[in-house]
């Protein structure tokens, strides 16, 4: 009874929030402005699939039942681990394809790149690198360079694994190995938590989601998360049946030493993990006392990672219990409700808005189909009727990672609601409980053949189909389609020129240099955008300059009086038309100074601009620490490039062109010239 009340609670509560859209209501709709054109699309093509299937299951009769009877006897006929190896592969084929398809083979977002720079930190022998004395030519928004240590804002555990790849020059091949990994643990975990048809069934629906597949596609450390999130869930199944006390000392370390590692990756995902994982463990160890000795050997076991964890913290932070994000950003950045990075007040309410929108997002995202996926997740939790400890366990995971990211202030997004990446698999195996339970209750034969019909259309609408506001084919072709100078092969570019101790300037956008600066001063990301979104570009540019020749006790005065000067030349408007990494502020009817003419012109004057995050990521180390290497990148700041003159005299000096198109195979270093 308390089982069946777990589920549908859950149950109503995702309808609420992800079946209707309850963050639209709250925010007159400026939530998700997709999701009227979305409902409108699941109506026509649901109708359509629906009505496609109906006539199939009319014209084709007892054949259709033919059909699915043999697909399901040729599905079982496999054996197991065969079946488990041949849904990894899969896996690690059709990631590893979208990895270069859809992204180059190369890191696409600030994040993926901040760890690519930890993990060249990492293979230099180094935790952390020694910061650059003229920070403002080096820095970028996620990395801290600071305290004369440089490294990356994430735990060390991400860049590791990107590091491994990059020892084998196969950075991009990290993820998808990791998914076929994840693919094996979690049908290991589904055959032995539920029965060998619903493991099968729900891999194969993990497979095909292309939330999962671009996700993996990516360099982005929610992979690895769930990797060893699913090596916890496997092995804690294999514990649970355990029954010599070597097995489950075992099994116990095992699961022990995963969610260690999922923390040294992602420690909150770890720390929801380690709750539900432990509450089903005491749950069974105080009807078999026998087993608090395993759990016991599994916290220990999970102390060694965590260790390793707090030990890296302490060679980049300087403390143990000082994360990266908390270092750059403050006590704003952690979970609750209060004052965020931002400047927002996250309150409940907010949060709530964010809850709804994650659910609406996983609607839309978790199998782009034309049936909102949250639909079919409750209906999966309404049709268990007597549900096990596994269905219990599976809802608990799902919402403590509701919960948990509703209590955190940053709307995070990558191929779906990546915050809730670790608990996907949940929410696949109830969306595969409703696929399999509608089909065995339906009584009439033709009905039946219809809903069997629905799942093999969605599937072929949704990756062949045309494009929609939802569909995995637009879903790919968007990502491959999107800021394609971001994919840009710097490693290619630089085998081709055959450089030998060069430094190589980065133009990046005006708004990049004038916050790079800022960061300098102690401003942090998030209160350099909000400044450059409301003070006129120009006038904190002449600020800066000025501020080279004055003294003050130390960066936040200097930092204060940079934006108060900046401030008073008036209120400033959003320039639009730009790319939101290039937008300015300007005060409407002023006059730009020459030097501000230079920096609005020369984007374009010297072909374009590029973030410097990019280059940073192909950033070599020393083995003293400091950056080397051949080649050195940093970023253009016009005439103050002569402050490097000392530091790297050594060396030719090199402006990078920006290619004109991801084939273009010139050779974009070109000399350096002053202004």
């Amino acid at each position: 009874m308390r089982a069946n009340l777990v589920l549908r609670s859950l149950a109503a509560f995702c309808a609420v929030l992800g079946v209707f859209p309850l963050a639209n209501a709250m925010t007159n709709g400026a939530a998700m402005p997709w999701w009227r054109l979305a409902v409108e699309e699941w109506l026509l093509r649901g109708s359509i699939v629906i009505t496609v299937a109906a006539v199939l299951a009319a014209l084709a009769g007892g054949r259709v039942d033919s059909m699915f009877e043999r697909a399901g006897r040729e599905l079982l006929s496999i054996p197991s681990r065969p079946f488990g190896l041949a849904a990894s592969l899969l896996a690690v084929l059709a990631a590893a394809f979208y990895a270069r398809f859809c992204f180059s083979g190369q890191p696409f977002t600030t994040d993926e790149m901040a760890q690519a720079w930890q993990a060249r930190i990492l293979l230099s022998g180094h935790v952390a690198a020694v910061a650059e004395p003229l920070r403002e030519f080096f820095n970028t928004a996620p990395a801290i360079d600071r305290d004369a240590r440089w490294f990356s804002q994430y735990p060390i555990g991400g860049p590791a694994f990107i590091a491994a790849g990059m020892a084998f020059k196969a950075a991009w091949l990290v993820n998808p190995i990791l998914l076929g990994f994840t693919t094996w643990n979690l049908h290991r975990f589904f055959t032995l938590a539920f029965d060998e048809f619903t493991a099968r069934v729900t891999t194969l629906l993990f497979v095909i989601s292309p939330m999962v597949l671009i996700m993996a596609a990516s360099q982005m450390n929610h992979v690895p998360a769930l990797a060893f999130a699913s090596l916890a869930l496997a092995s804690l199944a294999r514990w649970d049946l355990a029954t010599t006390v070597g097995g489950q000392r075992l099994h116990a370390a095992l699961v022990g030493v995963a969610i260690g590692i999922v923390a040294l990756v992602r420690p909150l995902d770890a720390m929801l993990l380690a709750v539900v994982v432990g509450g089903f463990q005491m749950w069974r160890a105080a009807k078999a006392p026998e087993r608090w000795a395993s759990i016991t050997l599994q916290v220990a076991a999970g102390c060694v990672p965590i260790a390793f964890l707090l030990w890296s913290n302490v060679h980049t932070t300087g403390s143990p219990f000082l994360f990266g994000y908390d270092a750059l950003n403050g006590p704003e950045h952690r979970l609750g409700f209060h004052l965020d990075p931002t400047g927002r007040l996250h309150t409940p309410e907010r949060g709530l808005v964010i809850l709804s929108g994650y659910l609406m997002r996983l609607s839309r995202y978790l199998f782009e189909w034309p049936i909102p996926g949250v639909l079919l997740i409750v209906a999966g939790l309404i049709a268990i009727d007597h549900p096990s400890r596994w269905d219990v366990l599976l809802a608990g995971l799902i919402a403590c990672f509701l919960l948990a990211y509703g209590a955190y202030w940053f709307d995070g997004f990558f191929s779906g609601p990546r915050f809730l990446f670790t608990a996907v698999p949940a929410f696949v195996y109830f969306a595969a409980r409703a696929l399999i339970s509608t089909t065995a209750a339906v009584p009439r034969p033709i009905l039946r053949r219809v809903v069997l019909l629905i799942v093999p259309l969605c599937v072929l609408l949704s990756w062949a189909g045309p494009d929609g506001v939802s569909s995995a084919r637009g879903r790919v072709k968007m990502y491959r389609e999107q800021r394609t100078k971001l994919k840009t092969d710097i490693e290619g570019q630089l085998a081709r020129a055959h450089l030998r101790s060069a430094v190589v300037f980065v133009n990046e956008g005006w708004r990049g240099r004038i916050q790079a600066r800022l960061r300098v001063l102690g401003v942090s990301q998030f209160r350099a955008d909000r400044v450059l979104n409301t003070v006129d570009a120009c006038a904190l540019q002449t600020a800066l300059d000025a501020e080279d020749t004055l003294r003050a006790p130390n960066d936040s005065a200097r930092a204060g009086r940079v934006i108060e000067r900046a401030s008073a030349f008036g209120v400033a408007a959003l320039q639009e038309g730009a790319q939101a990494d290039q937008t300015i502020a300007l005060v409407p009817g002023s006059r730009p100074t020459a030097k501000c003419l230079w920096e609005f012109q020369r984007d374009k004057e010297l072909g374009g601009t590029l973030a410097y995050a990019l280059f940073l990521a192909h950033q070599r180390v020393g083995k003293d620490g400091r950056i080397g290497g051949d080649v050195i990148f940093v970023r253009d700041l016009g005439e103050r490039n002569e402050m490097l003159r000392q530091r790297f005299a050594d060396r030719t000096w090199y402006r990078y062109r920006v290619p004109r198109a991801l084939d273009d195979t010139s050779v974009p270093f070109v000399g350096y010239w002053s202004r």
